[in-house]
């Protein structure tokens, strides 16, 4: 809160920010034959084996590929999106999501579940630490009927479209997060400049 206490600023950060991841995604699903292999429906099982976790990395087969991802690398985003999700009382799943997508070049099949995974946790604690961390001298109770249909809704949002993922091109999805990233980045830099 120190850098980016005024609304308008922070708000200005996040647009450049989300610019750049979706500038990213954008390049990234128009870029070359690679890019057009991966364009195509994923058919089969959607299966990750032959799975190895070391300190430094690690590596897991999925549909005929080997991906992997250096975990200090990891770590630290985990580390800052956390730290950024806890100060503006964020959801770290959509931030962290797009740049293991666009960072760590991971397909977003493998993805969405561990990013969802992760928001469960953090969002589980994030209720703890709000409840029992006193704000002005008092504990903030969280809002339980607004944060059930936050969570009801999140639950029939995510078992649809994981169902929707697994029939769509890679490629499309990506298109569709840039342009989800441009409108959010766009809305936020004509709030800062009002």
């Amino acid at each position: 809160m120190k850098y980016l206490p005024e609304p308008g600023k922070f708000k200005l950060f996040i647009a450049a920010v989300l610019f750049y991841i979706g500038t990213r995604l954008l390049l990234g699903s128009l870029g070359g034959k690679a890019a057009t292999k991966k364009a195509a429906v994923v058919t089969g099982p959607f299966v990750i084996s032959n799975a190895s976790m070391s300190l430094s990395r690690v590596t897991y087969d999925f549909k005929g590929e080997t991906l992997g991802f250096n975990t200090v690398s990891m770590f630290t985003l985990a580390f800052v999106v956390g730290i950024i999700g806890g100060t503006y009382g964020i959801g770290g799943g959509a931030i962290i999501a797009p740049f293991c997508v666009t960072f760590f070049n991971l397909p977003v099949y493998t993805v969405a579940g561990p990013a969802l995974m992760g928001t469960f946790i953090t969002s589980i604690f994030g209720v703890l630490f709000y409840s029992l961390i006193p704000v002005n001298g008092a504990a903030a109770p969280p809002d339980w009927p607004l944060g059930l249909l936050f969570g009801i809704g999140g639950f029939v949002g995510m078992y649809l479209g994981a169902r929707a993922q697994k029939h769509m091109p890679e490629r499309a999805i990506k298109l569709i997060l840039a342009a989800i990233f441009y409108i959010i980045a766009l809305r936020y830099a004509w709030q800062y400049f009002q």
